[in-house]
């Protein structure tokens, strides 16, 4: 009896079957490469490749559809647009203002994206005592926005997006799939050619789509009273001053990334009205007609003299982003179908285009997004490196006074001023070390009286103000007398900081808008 080989060698019928991975391999770097599309310039022309992942990135962005049609083929919560795009969402560091007294527990992704370049700063050391050393940055915010006449609408700034040389690097899967389209074509393989074409069509439209919108900055009206918006971001051992305007910091600390889509993508609809009543819920049951006279005379007054409560209110649709995110999943379907149709060429040449494809899409989802948000970002706030200065601080205890003497209004220096101005010093130094002992109070004190007296004393008096005196030794223990010394030190280190940095701060001046 012939042995017969248990493997069939014989590949005349072979097909190969890729529509299994079609739609989900590369998903991941598909999102990651789709979310980078609003930070580079031309991106959104140079998506014309069969990119894989059609299946998530048409699940991940078809939330952004905004309707019960939409809602019902993509499920899942209706994120801002900046927030699918990761340029909104991200929690920001506490925020300590110095002259309002208020503190925001949390702020906004813009100052975490501050936060975040300061911290990547190396920082001048500073000589003196080191224990655990604290990175402080000072930064004189610059005219962000120019003078609005609107007193409710939040102020608003287009953002440039960055150059670069990725962008051109779509050259290659472009060419690799039209190509391989073509060489499908001329080799009468339709099934792959046009599934290859099909990609090529839904991933470019979904780029113009989806990278039509404008991202921009919006930043906040404060009140005509406001007081300077000087403070502190606080994160750690990281500590970022805030000086200028109260609009120019508000716009760090409460603004905000905004994507504004042209009209005909957002295709504005009304929200359905509800018609039945839900039992307990509030609303007028409409099995009864009794109705008191307030309740008529209410209603009466609500048509009358203002806006029904019933009035319907407008919202955003995104139904042209709801329609590329369908041609994705559409195009999904064709690859499970059709693919398994082709020849073995022309399944070669799917998976070449797709592996090309991948390729770009891998590269972009490398690129740092927060690093072009933080470039972006100091690029509109008009700040560069003469208006942020880093230091590396050797004690908790130096940064303290460091900042709060930063922080002192300029020409300001009796007490009742302060109150009359809402500084608080000691509230400041408080937040950096809550400490209320003995030695501690008596630091704190040091430290107010050379606040009081930096305009009439010179520096070796001020020094004087920061030595440890007879009856303060007679006071404490040897151990204390060793840790107030080892404090005020520290807060000489700081005075001689502050001091060298009036300078600098008298020269900042503000940069006009345009000026990027």
């Amino acid at each position: 009896m012939p042995y017969k080989n248990p493997v069939d060698t014989n590949t005349s019928h072979f097909n190969l079957d890729v529509s299994g991975v079609a739609g989900f391999f590369g998903g991941e770097e598909a999102i990651s490469a789709m979310q980078t599309i609003h930070l580079y310039k031309y991106r959104k022309w140079m998506g014309w490749y069969n990119s894989p992942g059609s299946w998530n990135v048409g699940k991940k962005f078809g939330m952004l559809a905004n309707s019960r049609f939409w809602d019902g083929l993509f499920p899942g919560p209706n994120e801002d647009p900046a927030t699918s795009f990761e340029l909104d969402g991200k929690q920001g560091p506490k925020y300590v203002a110095s002259r309002s007294g208020s503190i925001l527990e949390h702020t906004g992704h813009l100052a975490y994206l501050m936060m975040q370049t300061c911290k990547e700063e190396l920082g001048v050391q500073v000589k003196g005592r080191v224990t655990k050393r604290n990175k402080v940055t000072l930064i004189q915010t610059q005219l962000v926005f120019e003078e609005s006449t609107a007193k409710e609408k939040p102020p608003v700034r287009t953002i440039l997006p960055h150059g670069g040389h990725r962008t051109r690097v779509a050259i290659l899967p472009i060419a690799v799939s039209f190509t391989t389209c073509a060489l499908c074509g001329w080799t009468y393989d339709w099934f792959c050619c046009s599934m290859i074409l099909l990609g090529i069509i839904s991933s470019g439209l979904s780029s113009l789509v989806i990278g039509s919108a404008s991202l921009e900055l919006q930043g906040v009206k404060p009140a005509p009273t406001a007081p300077p918006g000087d403070g502190m971001l606080m994160d750690g051992d990281n500590i970022v001053l805030l000086l200028g305007k109260e609009e120019n910091v508000a716009t760090i600390t409460r603004g905000k990334f905004t994507l504004n889509y042209e009209p005909w993508v957002k295709k504005r609809s009304r929200k359905e009205k509800r018609k039945r009543p839900v039992p307990r819920d509030g609303t007028k049951s409409t099995n009864s007609n009794r109705r008191s006279d307030a309740e008529a005379g209410l209603q009466t007054h609500s048509l009358e003299h203002g806006p029904n409560q019933d009035a319907i209110p407008i919202r955003d649709e995104y139904a042209a982003i709801g329609l590329c995110s369908l041609l994705l999943v559409i195009q999904l379907l064709a690859q499970l179908l059709l693919i398994p149709q082709g020849t073995f060429f022309g399944q070669i040449m799917f998976l070449s285009s797709f592996a090309a494809s991948w390729a770009y899409n891998l590269y972009l989802s490398s690129i740092d997004k927060e690093y072009i948000q933080e470039q972006l970002l100091l690029k509109i706030l008009n700040l560069d490196e003469r208006h942020m200065r880093t230091y590396s601080l050797g004690t908790r205890t130096t940064a303290a006074v460091f900042a709060c003497l930063m922080l002192q209004p300029p020409g300001v220096y009796a007490e009742s001023e302060w109150k009359r101005l809402g500084f608080e010093p000691e509230g400041i130094i408080c937040k950096f070390i809550p400490n209320n002992t003995p030695v501690w109070i008596t630091w704190r004190e040091k430290v107010l009286c050379v606040m009081k007296d930096r305009k009439v004393r010179s520096r070796d008096t001020c020094y004087d103000l920061l030595q440890m005196s007879d009856e303060e030794k007679d006071m404490f223990e040897p151990n204390d007398q060793n840790l107030l010394e080892h404090l005020l030190e520290d807060a000489r280190n700081a005075y001689d900081l502050v001091m060298s940095e009036q300078h600098w701060l008298g020269s900042g001046m503000e940069h006009p808008v345009g000026d990027q």
